[in-house]
């Protein structure tokens, strides 16, 4: 639905063209997030907490495979209350293991409440920087392709490298080896995971689109 009001305000846009001066620009956002130079810092921070927070569930993981290869080798030799005793143990390390999983990749979890906190302030910056050209340089309309929306646009009005440039200009470029793709971006996958990690590139309607994982 927000796709289709898009196009019909487009629409009406282009109908005015010859009643009054419209001046219309076109930004690729998907780029300016991953070429700008503050990218390559969210990634890396967000792996960061996202590795760390992996390696407390590998280690979780470790030690029930661990109790369960004792529990296979004391089980013909101690009472039938002990196994149960150690059955139960083994249950209660697994639960914890899924909260755990679940607190920190689940739904609103602490890697989405991450994501979001790393990244909300620079696609802020770019929602201003993409107003503050509009406003002085008067266009009218300013459109996202990244949102699919666009079937052409002229590359003399792509507005992206002139966003880019503003956005990096008091900002250190990363080495040619540094990691500069945002998490989410790509499918990604967490070992413990059954299916893809989800939500971490599902950008809010920041450029007046929306992108949102599926499910949501």
């Amino acid at each position: 639905m927000k796709k289709l009001s898009i196009i019909i305000l487009a629409l009406i846009v282009a109908a005015g063209v010859y009643a009054q001066n419209v001046k219309l620009g076109w930004v690729n956002t998907d780029r300016v997030l991953v070429d700008s130079n503050e990218a390559a810092e969210i990634a890396r921070l967000f792996q960061l907490d996202r590795q760390n927070w992996s390696n407390q569930i590998r280690a979780l993981d470790e030690e029930i495979k661990q109790m369960e290869r004792d529990f296979e080798i004391r089980r013909l030799s101690i009472s039938e209350a002990n196994k149960r005793e150690l059955q139960g143990q083994i249950t209660s390390k697994k639960e914890e293991a899924g909260r755990l999983l679940e607190e920190y990749f689940g739904e609103n979890g602490r890697a989405e409440q991450r994501y979001r906190e790393l990244i909300d302030p620079l696609t802020k910056k770019i929602h201003d920087i993409i107003t503050k050209i509009a406003e002085d340089e008067k266009y009218t309309m300013i459109l996202d392709v990244s949102m699919g929306v666009v079937l052409y646009a002229a590359p003399s009005i792509d507005l992206t490298e002139q966003i880019l440039q503003e956005l990096n200009k008091d900002t250190i470029q990363p080495g040619e080896d540094a990691d500069k793709t945002i998490p989410g971006m790509e499918e990604s996958k967490d070992p413990f995971a059954d299916k893809p990690m989800e939500g971490f590139g599902g950008f809010t309607d920041d450029f007046g689109g929306e992108k949102k994982p599926e499910g949501k």
